[in-house]
Parts: structure tokens; C-alpha cells; sequence
């Protein structure tokens, strides 16, 4: 049998807890499993080697960071190779590139062309303990990349689906929620989500999995768990495909994201090329748009959409160094994104009249507002978000 563990930063924050790890691997490899073990960064390596690297540059090259960053999961993988060998157990660190990972060239949240698990498989054939460093691959030309947050996710589970086994996600949390429990105490926890009901929480702030593996999972079919290190029973929460439907639920979960802006841009003509020349301009910024809004009044158009914080920053730098004369955008900063997520809102009406009437009579208002087959998001003020999280988890029963 073949299966990928992947390991979190909290999970490998110290050598005792790389210890505890290697146990657990090294009493499955005894057991007959053939097992890769994908590693992110200790603890808060990360942000410390980002703290060094602004102490000698205030705005350090992509290029480099994503060569600095990457040294944070091949210390993991190496200390957990010897950690495993100090148990007799055969074991092997492997970096991103000699894993195999090719990617493209967009440093610090790069995507995956290719996997060459050749070297991988040999050295399962020949028994050993596969360490794999998450979060990193390399370009064709040799330039070492990053795949942005939560990396270390699609990169275990891009390995289990070239290997066509299951994928366990172990973290500090112990399971995927209705709601974030620091919140809302009283949410629920989920012993299984469907894939598409996990990816739309996820790109729309669920922390607990990153999008593109959840994404990568359904297209290839891997089995997905997730839970905490090291639990004695697994007790976590199973991705799987949408097999059972619950009429009586409408709404599976609440995701949260933080700190989005919503970013306006001022009137102009409204011709084929306007709205051209907006998503030129975002998608020269790298921008993935959540919410985008057009008005069209007296043969003026207006577009606004919404993002992160940070992104709503990189376009504004991009403006000011654009030769062409930048337009005057209206920037509303630190807001909150709520969206509730549900594969039974496909059959479900009134879901949508719940939600806001739920907000009136809380007195939030909202802002930009998108819809899919089974989401509803709009944007709040930040210190609205626990009254209506609260509210709106006790009036969809979560």
C-alpha cells in the first residue's frame, strides 16, 4: 500500500515533534506501507527568514525570496530523514526539484507544468521512507519557485495523485468545522465534505486547506483526510465526492477571510475596450479577483471588485510606476469577507432572503455581494464579523 502524510509548519515546530513523527512513519513502514512523508517549514522558520531577508533588503527580489523561502522545508526533510534513520528505518530527504516538481516562472506563487515522480517511485521500490519537501519546485530554466500559501498541501497532493493513492493532512487542527470554533464554540465538526463544497470554502478563506490541492484532489480522484497530528483516533474529516445530500441542510459552513479590500474604479466611456483595459491592468497585477461589480449609467461605466489588502497595494504600486496616466481609484481597506457555503443551496430557496434579512435585523450592513450554485459572499465592516458569524451560524443551525 501506498500513502502520502503530509506535516504542517506547528506539527514539525520542534525536534521532539519530528521524533513523535518518525515513530508514527517508521511503525507504518514496518507495517508494510510504502509511505512519503511532505514537510513544511518548522514552526515559524518562514517568517523569520523573511525578517532576515528585509534586514539587508526592504524589497527583496521574488526571485530570491523563493530561493531563501525554499531552505525553510529542506531543513524539515532533512531532519525527519535522520530522524527516521536513528529508528533503523531507511529513509531519504528529496528537495522540490529532485522530487520532481516543474514549474512556471511566477516566483512566490508559482503553478505546477509537470511531476517526474521516476526517482520518487525507485526509491519506494527499494523501501525507503520518502521525506519530500512541500511548498517548492523549479523552473525549466533552474530557477527555484514557490507555489504560494498552503503549498506544502498541493504538493503532497499532487505526489498522491501521480502515485494514485490516498493523501492524509495532518495539522494542529482536528478537523474541518461548520464554523471557525474560536468564534461561533458551539460549530460543529464535519466527518466528511464534498470536494466541491471544500474548495469553495477554501478559496473563500476556510484556512484549513489550501484551494488547489483541495482542486487537484477531485480532478485525479485522491482520497483526502484531514486531522490533527498525531491523534490517537482519527477523528478528522474526510473529503470525498458528493455522495450523501442532506435535504434539511441548505448550508454546510462559513468561511471567513480577512482583510480584503474593495477597490473602485472611477466612471468611464462605456465601449468593448473598457472593460478590457481593467482586466488587462489586474491581471498584469497577478490579482485573483473574489467580487466583481459593473454599473452602467448614462453610457458611463463603473467597475469595483474586491481582493486582498496586499494586492489592492500591488496595483497601486503598479499604477504609479505605469508610464500611461493612472486612473484615481477609491480604495475601501480591512474589510471582512463572509461566505456561507452549501452543495443543498442548488435546491434550496430562500437561502439567499435568510442571509440578509438575518443582517438587517443584526443592523450590518454589507457591501459587494457574489453568488455561485453553492455560495453567498459579500463584504462587512471588521468588527461586525463575530455578531454575524454568530447570527448566522445559529440561524442556519451550524
Amino acid at each position: 500500500m501506498r500513502l502520502v502524510h503530509k506535516y504542517g509548519g506547528s506539527s514539525v515546530a520542534t525536534t521532539e515533534k519530528i521524533m513523535a513523527i518518525a515513530r508514527r512513519a517508521a511503525e507504518l513502514r514496518r507495517q508494510g506501507t510504502n509511505l512519503v512523508v511532505v514537510c513544511s517549514a518548522m514552526g515559524k522558520t518562514t517568517n523569520g527568514l523573511i525578517a532576515l531577508a528585509k534586514k539587508v533588503n526592504p524589497a527583496p527580489s521574488k526571485r530570491e525570496m523563493d530561493a531563501l523561502l525554499s531552505t525553510g522545508e529542506v531543513q524539515t526533510v532533512s531532519l525527519m530523514a535522520m530522524a527516521l534513520q536513528s529508528l533503523g528505518v531507511d529513509a531519504i530527504s528529496m528537495t522540490g526539484f529532485q522530487s520532481g516538481f516543474i514549474t512556471n516562472d511566477v516566483h512566490s506563487k508559482a503553478f505546477i507544468k509537470e511531476i517526474n515522480t521516476q526517482r520518487l517511485e525507485q526509491y519506494l521500490a527499494e523501501g525507503k521512507v520518502v521525506v519530500a519537501a512541500g511548498f517548492q519546485g523549479i523552473t525549466e530554466d533552474g530557477h527555484i519557485t514557490t507555489l504560494g500559501r498552503g503549498g506544502s498541501d498541493t504538493t503532497a497532493v499532487a505526489i498522491a495523485a501521480k502515485l494514485g493513492c490516498p493523501c492524509e493532512i495532518y495539522t494542529d487542527v482536528d478537523a474541518v468545522y461548520t464554523v471557525d470554533p474560536r468564534i461561533y464554540p458551539a460549530a460543529r465538526a464535519l466527518k466528511t465534505i464534498s470536494y466541491e463544497e471544500m474548495m469553495e470554502m477554501a478559496s473563500l478563506g476556510a484556512g484549513v486547506l489550501e484551494t488547489r490541492s483541495v482542486e487537484l484532489a477531485k480532478k485525479y480522484g485522491v482520497s483526502l483526510y484531514l486531522g490533527r497530528t498525531l491523534e490517537p483516533e482519527k477523528k478528522g474529516t474526510t473529503v470525498m465526492s458528493q455522495q450523501v445530500f442532506f435535504e434539511d441542510m441548505p448550508v454546510t459552513g462559513i468561511s471567513i477571510k480577512e482583510h480584503c479590500a474593495i477597490v473602485a474604479f472611477p466612471p468611464m466611456d462605456y465601449n468593448a475596450s473598457s472593460a478590457a483595459s481593467i482586466f488587462s491592468l489586474i491581471a498584469g497585477a497577478n490579482i485573483n479577483l473574489d467580487m466583481i461589480n459593473q454599473n452602467i449609467i448614462d453610457g458611463k461605466v463603473a467597475f469595483s471588485f474586491s481582493c486582498s489588502d496586499e494586492q489592492a497595494l500591488e496595483l497601486e504600486q503598479q499604477l504609479k510606476q505605469s508610464e500611461a496616466p493612472a486612473p484615481a481609484l477609491q480604495i475601501r481597506r480591512d474589510l471582512t469577507q463572509l461566505s456561507l457555503v452549501g452543495v443543498g443551496m442548488a435546491t434550496h430557496t430562500g437561502v439567499a432572503v435568510r442571509v440578509f434579512q438575518t443582517l438587517a435585523r443584526c443592523q450590518i450592513p454589507y457591501y459587494q455581494i457574489t453568488t455561485s450554485e453553492i455560495s453567498i459572499s459579500f463584504t462587512i465592516d471588521k468588527e461586525n464579523k463575530e455578531k454575524a458569524v454568530q447570527a448566522l451560524a445559529e440561524e442556519f443551525n451550524l
